[in-house]
């Protein structure tokens, strides 16, 4: 069932990491104990291989319905997302999900440039925007665009990220970022789920 806001309108969460994200992501599905006014998406680095199926594994740590959205699923509130592997995850205009398989970005595919971007020009509200520990520069142009938009960006500490590069380049680029000091992005989290 679809919680959207009284006005119609649709909001996003979006969520980026790669090497050492996982638990993280895992830890934050683990707080979702309500409905979600907003669609919340995750974009972490899998590899084509990958034979994970991100809603299976995370079936038991919430009730919130999870799914890897297929080519013009339209995306909608109170659902949780994660993105297919070996294919960019793109937030279309019109409220859907959009496939590509284009080149990698930072040998990624999907990126997380690739949705946070299609986001910030999607004309859709972002409620807030999130990325964490990665061996790669993805990230930084996609928060970027969001931040210069006026959304909520929240990078975590380089110092206590696994691998520090994702966050160190996307302060690098915009130094604006809210960055995660307490180590601790679920109370951040909690507030957005309030």
């Amino acid at each position: 069932m679809s919680i959207a806001k009284e006005d119609g309108s649709l909001s996003l969460v979006l969520i980026g990491g790669s090497s050492g994200s996982f638990a993280i992501f895992e830890e934050m599905i683990r707080l979702v104990k309500k409905p979600l006014s907003f669609a919340l998406i995750f974009v972490l680095h899998r590899g084509k291989s990958s034979t994970t199926v991100l809603p299976e594994l995370f079936k038991n740590k919430t009730n919130v319905a999870m799914s890897e959205p297929y080519h013009l699923d339209p995306i909608e509130a109170n659902c949780i997302y994660f993105a297919y592997p070996d294919y960019h995850l793109l937030i279309g205009p019109d409220r859907r999900f959009y496939y590509d398989c284009t080149h990698k970005d930072f040998f990624s595919r999907p990126s997380i440039d690739a949705t946070f971007i299609s986001a910030a020009v999607s004309g859709i509200h972002v409620k807030a925007a999130m990325l964490f520990s990665g061996s790669s520069a993805d990230g930084a142009s996609g928060m970027k665009a969001l931040a210069e938009k006026g959304f909520p960006t929240y990078v975590q500490n380089p110092a206590e990220a696994e691998s520090p590069r994702m966050p160190e380049q996307a302060l690098s680029i915009y130094s604006k970022h809210q960055v995660m000091i307490d180590g601790n992005p679920f109370s951040i989290i909690n507030n957005i789920l309030q």
